[in-house]
């Protein structure tokens, strides 16, 4: 008999046999199964090494490992899926959802997966090609697997009369051709091949016929190695993304930076692309001469990562591109004097910008610290025309929004209180992610420098916690490491906290994260610092630290190294100060204007920089 409960209520005895409640899984219906199955569905590999992450962060994910990650998603649906019957039912469909072909063995399986199993053919979505298609150890692998798992050696007749060394290509395509429902397709060979001793380099043929073509207008071989990638043939294609590897040290003679550059001149065949992600590719014509590009109102989004892109490129593409949505560009170059005359139409990229502002919801313009995308003249620094994104305010439909300091500041200089004010009308209202990159050099240059800009910068993210006029939920800021391990870290922590405690009262998200380098190879050992500073004041020796015994600095001590921090902090230069200029300038910049009168005839953005820049006495006097 059951026992009764502590309410005095008797209980209902369990069911038992066969009639048993089994609570598992199983007993859900197929509404509630399949998202549990969609969810265990391997996140596709990402386009470059260096990605932004949907929370803001960059993270540093490589081929390998984006391969491992693929395995264990894949190997846990897997097991899913092996479960029972019904659950195979419902999970098998999603094995073959996202795909990746990490050897020349697993590109032939697929392709005799296929042949054997045509149900599957509608099931693939994405397909990811790690293989170095057209690499001479590629092909003696492939042709050698191919034997072992027909029986017979190849015979290029029966895939369409092609040539012996583009075996790999061949199945890629035949690939491709046979999944109908192929929405994203990316062709990222890593630096390096997994599991060989020797780099995987270009076969001679292929380097030839690449030669040809960038030295000829006409080559019948590299064209015939171009029809193998069937693009325009996709139509359902909507995503197309490419890396472009490094062989020897160079990434210009390499097969997929030929087909990098051929999809931007095939662009206005692809109707049906929405994506376009170019990764270390410059976006130029084939043979490096300028192509007119018409419409493109198709494409949505447009990522272009570790690019030597310039502005008149960038500009081109823009302007063709109506109904861009998205734009990410990381610059590894630095534009040149020649590219203002360069220029389309004339117009700049803050131009072009703003006449996207009706359809752009998120962009990203990043240049690291051997970039420079804005366009350098003869002029000072920190003048009007040489802060190129002025088109930033407008930009109204603006979700998200990622910056570099030049973007935002300018190029060089050091900047002010007033520079961190004008955060607040930079940001569009729509904004509600932001990101600033802070690059002012690396850890070799004046870190007091580096410090006093980014004091100014949290002053402008408090600035932008007290005013009203923005939406903002989040603020990142993507600063060096080595900062918060300098001398000056109590200080450096203490504005950054004082920060995120204003932003957490007005209910924004702050946050943090390293400052990753320019694009570094995978095969490229990372950089050591062999001259790192050895930092120490004069007149002060270093603490030696003793076994079993600390030093506890006294109260006064402690309020001197505050004094003395604070003093090289906000280091100002080393020239000499002239008390009697000092004493003429006016205090406030409406001082200045007053100083001026109503008929000073002079552009008051103008004014506002020389005021800033110390420049007010070419007016006055």
């Amino acid at each position: 008999m059951a026992s009764p409960n502590p309410f005095g209520w008797r209980r209902t005895p369990a069911p038992e046999g066969l009639g048993a409640l089994r609570r598992s899984l199983e007993q859900l219906p197929s509404e509630l199964l399949r998202p549990i199955a969609e969810g265990l569905v391997p996140a596709r590999p990402l386009t470059t090494r260096f990605a932004l992450r949907d929370s803001g962060t960059w993270e540093f994910r490589d081929a390998s490992h984006q391969w491992t990650d693929w395995l264990v998603c894949h190997n846990n649906l897997l097991s899913f899926a092996q479960t029972s019957r019904r659950m195979a039912a419902i999970a098998k469909p999603l094995l073959y959802h996202t795909l990746v072909i990490p050897t020349p063995c697993a590109l032939i399986t697929l392709l005799r997966r296929m042949e054997n199993n045509p149900s599957i053919k509608p099931w693939i979505r994405s397909v990811t090609c790690l293989v170095n298609v057209a690499g001479v150890v590629t092909i003696d692998e492939v042709h050698r697997e191919w034997e072992r798992q027909t029986g017979a050696q190849w015979h290029s007749s029966r895939y369409g009369g092609a040539c012996h060394y583009t075996i790999a290509l061949v199945i890629l395509k035949t690939i491709l051709l046979n999944a109908p429902n192929l929405r994203d397709f990316l062709l990222a060979c890593p630096d390096t091949q997994f599991g060989t001793e020797h780099p995987d380099l270009l076969g001679p043929s292929f380097r030839d016929a690449i030669v040809r073509y960038r030295a000829e207008d006409v080559s019948p071989p590299a064209e015939g190695f171009l029809e193998l990638f069937p693009f325009a043939r996709m139509r359902s294609l909507t995503s197309l993304r490419i890396y472009c590897h490094r062989e020897d040290g160079d990434r210009q003679l390499t097969l997929s930076r030929l087909i990098a550059d051929h999809a931007v001149e095939i662009l206005p065949l692809l109707t049906h692309l929405k994506t376009l992600e170019l990764c270390c590719a410059s976006a130029d014509a084939v043979t490096g001469s300028d192509i007119a590009l018409p419409p493109l109102p198709h494409i949505e989004h447009l990522r272009i990562y570790g690019s030597h892109i310039h502005e008149p490129r960038l500009v081109a593409l823009c302007l063709a591109c109506v109904n861009l949505q998205t734009l990410v560009v990381h610059f590894e170059t630095s534009s040149t004097d020649e590219d203002r005359e360069l220029l389309p139409e004339g117009k700049t990229l803050s131009d072009t910008l703003r006449g996207l502002a009706g359809s752009l919801r998120t962009l990203e313009l990043v240049s690291l610290s051997e970039g420079h995308y804005l366009t350098r003249g003869m002029e000072r620094p920190r003048k009007p025309e040489n802060h190129r994104l002025r088109c930033i305010p407008e930009l109204t439909h603006l979700q998200t929004l990622t910056l570099d300091y030049r973007g935002v500041f300018g190029t060089l200089g050091i900047l002010d209180e007033d520079d961190g004010e004008r955060l607040c009308q930079l940001l569009p209202r729509s904004v509600r992610d932001f990101t600033l990159v802070c690059e002012w050099g690396t850890a070799r240059d004046w870190k007091q420098t580096y410090l006093a800009n980014l004091d100014m910068v949290l002053h402008g993210v408090e600035c932008l916690c007290a005013t009203k006029s923005h939406e903002l939920s989040s603020i990142s800021l993507a600063i060096h490491s080595w900062p918060a391990e300098s001398r000056f870290h109590k200080r450096f922590k203490r504005e950054v906290e004082t920060a995120r405690q204003r932003c957490a009262k007005a209910g924004i998200l702050f946050r943090t994260f390293d400052l990753l380098p320019s694009y570094q190879d995978e095969d490229e050992p990372p950089a050591t610092e062999d001259d790192e500073e050895f930092e120490f004041e004069e007149g002060h020796e270093e603490e030696s630290e003793e076994e079993g015994f600390e030093y506890a600095p006294a109260v006064e001590e402690l309020e001197l190294e505050e004094e003395d921090e604070a003093s090289e902090y906000y280091f100002s230069g080393d020239e000499d100060s002239d008390p009697e200029r000092d004493a003429r300038r006016p205090p406030t910049f409406n001082d200045f204007l007053q100083q001026l009168g109503e008929d000073h005839g002079h552009n008051i953005e103008e004014l506002f920089y020389a005021y800033h820049e110390d420049r007010w006495d070419e007016y006055l006097f």
